[in-house]
């Protein structure tokens, strides 16, 4: 790990600085140099004070060509190592591939991998599954050995002439590849580079090609570093920025815009280490301070002098790094801020003991003891910048409002007021969603177009409400309208080309829902399309819904057990002779969560379990019961059917069909948190996008299931809040007349339904007893068993 991290900060300031790539050294006498090196003769120089001027167009080149090596410096002819990795002292090749390669420098492209991780890590979605480890590394691929080698090999194209005089034995001034071969590799590897941004754009989902801007926009930099005539490498400040901005930014942008969004903070906080890269640039200037004076390239060392340019050079590196430190603590996250302060103090430390003292003497000491640290804090900086997210329930609870507010009491009752017949005086009957879509509930009548009545209705009540108001708030359907028939058990909502009639007796199921600023309210209710009281086994299970929701609403209370619900709902149902369907889950609601991490079963399975739990006050459930002449064990018929689904708000997974990432995105504005119908997307997309939506977990399906033909199932559903003076059963609608063929006897279940449902003090002296005793009864409106089947 140490040496990967040296590697990467040696590597990360260079700018190949001019000295060692113009080829100019630093001498004392330079004169005297060129005129034993190159045999020029000091005729070929004018002084101007301390400026030497270079007459270039005066030299004979083939005449200096013939006086320096042909072979790189060192013994041996050079490093094979060396020769691969793109640095000085590399050993002469002819075999193409390994020129190629050492054209691109593959010492450079530590950095840019670097940055990539960077990026990953500050997304906070990547994971260590096949998928993001082989996007990663594409990523990688492109930031690196395309882009880089593109950026190397242009800058050696565009320095051909000078490394003809100064570097003769490079590939290019030597012959050993031609300028054809040469620009041949440019362009391969800048359309390699660019293809494989916009692949990973694709394979992303991204709508707007991030990646592909970012390459191509990096490429344009690299291009215009190296190329005349702005060629910014010559200016200190705006090419050591470039550099900065190259190798730290970039490849960082590129990281996370693979795996997340690149946000604004990031950008600004990526662009305050380009100038810290901008500072480590300067470190590798000044060494070159007379090369650079002589042709007349203006680093910073020369521009500002050594002493100037050193402290230019560990403020910009230190003041960056204190900077983001301030911001991650004004950000609310001290421990990154002090890791990050941790890792500037060793920086300092080492400026002073080898940089400050003497910048030449001590560049390979101070890079190799300073830099490694700065590494680690970009890392550092990647891992505050993840996206903070809910990891719990309990989280949510913290900024989530409940009943103790009057306000969202009076939100809950007012989604209830549209879903069904609910009034807040003395049961007032008026017309609304339920009572709406049951009066179009006829022989020969559309599913869908009753679906779809429902739906509109639910939608224009809640949108007259709340309308003058400083706050948007978001109001509409909570759970799309189904109505289902006869043996299939719920979530039938069709699309608008089902052409699924009723007929006269069918058993038909609505379930529908409202809300009003996330706070829902969930019915369902049973009816069977005939004149005339219902009888036989169809009286007998719409008799167990309702009696088992009747005892459900009484043990729903503070301080009960979950799991006392469940065998209580069994056992009605099986009074009446009928089964509790499976995987029916009554759910805790919650604002903009309609499935919370409270719940009970209505019936146990040994596949199917909820968590233990005990009921408290102010919290709201939506109780559901599912009753059925038969096995109570429902199948899928037909995946197709299927067309109810919720956004599965922790699922991150990059899509890879355009159908797909178009549905999901749709999603997401429209429906960020209720459930929704197939019918309110684009159906064309959506019959082909939602299959690997549903695939790779971002929507979670609502089955329509089916008992045997010939069963029948009855549904009840309503929602109720636990308020500090009893249950509030907001929701609910009144049934037709039935006569069942069964009824209660069992004791216990009659015990049940005495219970009352609110907290009530007696009158007079049993008022003034029970106020002395310090106690209040719950014992409040008892109900008959014998009444509970046409409540």
């Amino acid at each position: 790990m140490t040496s990967i991290l040296h590697s990467v900060s040696s590597i990360l300031p260079s700018r190949v600085n001019s000295a060692e790539r113009l080829g100019v050294l630093s001498l004392r006498n330079p004169v005297e140099f060129t005129r034993r090196r190159h045999g020029w003769s000091t005729s070929d120089f004018e002084s101007s004070g301390r400026r030497l001027v270079v007459r270039a167009a005066e030299t004979d080149t083939d005449k200096v060509k013939s006086q320096v090596p042909e072979k790189a410096p060192g013994g041996g002819g050079g490093s094979s190592i060396n020769q691969l990795l793109g640095i000085k002292g590399a050993a002469q090749e002819t075999n193409k591939w390994k020129i190629r390669l050492q054209l691109t420098k593959p010492v450079t492209w530590p950095p840019l991998v670097w940055g990539v991780v960077c990026g990953a890590a500050a997304s906070g979605n990547f994971h260590w599954t096949p998928e993001d480890v082989a996007k990663s590394i594409l990523c990688m691929l492109m930031s690196g050995p395309c882009l880089t080698g593109y950026t190397q090999t242009i800058n050696d194209w565009y320095d051909r002439d000078i490394d003809a005089i100064n570097e003769p034995y490079r590939p290019i001034p030597s012959g050993a590849i031609s300028e054809q071969e040469v620009i041949t590799q440019v362009w391969v590897l800048l359309l390699g580079g660019l293809g494989i941004a916009g692949t990973l754009d694709v394979w992303a989902g991204h709508t707007t090609p991030t990646l592909f801007y970012l390459a191509l926009g990096g490429s344009l930099l690299s291009y215009i570093y190296s190329a005349p005539p702005l060629k910014l490498k010559q200016n200190g400040w705006v090419g050591n920025f470039a550099l900065g901005a190259s190798y730290i930014s970039l490849p960082w942008w590129a990281g996370q815009a693979l795996f997340g969004t690149l946000t604004p903070d990031v950008v600004v906080l990526t662009l305050l280490y380009s100038i810290a890269g901008l500072g480590i640039a300067i470190v590798n200037d000044f060494k070159s301070v007379e090369g650079d004076r002589a042709m007349g390239l203006q680093s910073l060392p020369v521009a500002f002098g050594t002493e100037a340019a050193k402290w230019i050079c560990v403020g910009a590196i230190d003041v960056t790094q204190l900077s983001v430190a301030g911001y991650l603590l004004a950000s609310g996250k001290p421990y990154y801020a002090l890791a990050l302060l941790a890792l500037i103090i060793p920086q300092i430390v080492f400026q002073f003991k080898y940089f400050l003292k003497d910048p030449v003497k001590y560049d390979v000491k101070y890079q190799a003891s300073a830099q490694p640290f700065l590494v680690l804090g970009i890392f550092v900086t990647a891992l505050a910048s993840k996206p903070l997210k809910m990891s719990s329930d309990d989280e949510r609870d913290e900024k989530e409002l409940d009943l103790t507010s009057p306000e969202v009491v009076t939100k809950y009752k007012s989604a209830a007021e549209i879903v069904n017949s609910y009034s807040r005086f003395f049961y007032l009957e008026i017309e609304e969603a339920l009572q709406v879509v049951l009066a179009e509930c006829k022989p020969k009548a559309k599913i869908v177009d009753i679906c779809e009545k429902g739906d509109a209705f639910i939608n224009e009540q809640a949108g007259s409400m709340y309308k003058n108001v400083k706050k948007k708030i978001d109001r509409g359907v909570a759970f799309p309208t189904c109505v289902s028939v006869n043996n299939t058990v719920g979530h039938f909502s069709p699309l608008a080309s089902d052409e699924t009639v009723l007929e006269e007796g069918d058993m038909v199921k609505i379930d529908m829902g409202c809300h009003i600023d996330g706070f829902i309210a969930l019915v369902a209710h049973t009816h069977v399309i005939q004149e005339g009281p219902v009888t036989g086994r169809k009286a007998d299970v719409i008799a167990a819904a309702n009696t088992a929701a009747e005892v459900a609403l009484r043990l729903v209370r503070p301080g009960k057990k979950n799991h006392a619900v469940t065998e209580a709902i069994q056992k009605v149902a099986e009074a009446y002779d009928c089964k509790i369907v499976e995987g029916v889950i009554s759910h805790q609601m919650k604002q903009n969560v309609i499935d919370a991490s409270k719940s009970f079963l209505s019936v146990s399975t040994p596949e199917t379990r909820v968590d233990d739990a005990e009921f408290e006050e102010n919290e709201v459930y939506a109780i559901d019961i599912v009753a059925s002449t038969g096995d109570g064990k429902p199948k899928l018929l037909d995946e197709k059917q299927t067309t109810v689904y919720k956004k599965d708000a922790a699922v991150n997974y990059q899509l890879k069909m355009k159908a797909s990432r178009f549905i999901i995105s749709e999603i997401k504005e429209k429906f960020p948190h209720m459930p929704f119908t197939a019918r309110s997307l684009e159906e064309k997309r959506a019959r082909l996008g939602l299959v690997e939506c549903v695939n790779h977990g971002h929507l979670q399906p609502y089955p329509v299931l089916y008992e045997k033909p010939g069963d029948f199932v009855a549904q009840i559903k309503f929602t109720v809040l636990l308020m500090p003076n009893g249950s509030d059963r907001i929701t609910s609608h009144t049934l037709q007349e039935i006569q069942p063929t069964k009824t209660i006897d069992d004791p216990e279940i009659k015990g049940w339904l005495a219970l009352g449902i609110k907290k009530k003090k007696g009158g007079g002296k049993k008022k003034k007893a029970a106020k002395k005793a310090g106690e209040a009864s719950t014992e409040a409106e008892p109900v008959e068993a014998s009444s509970t089947a046409q409540e």
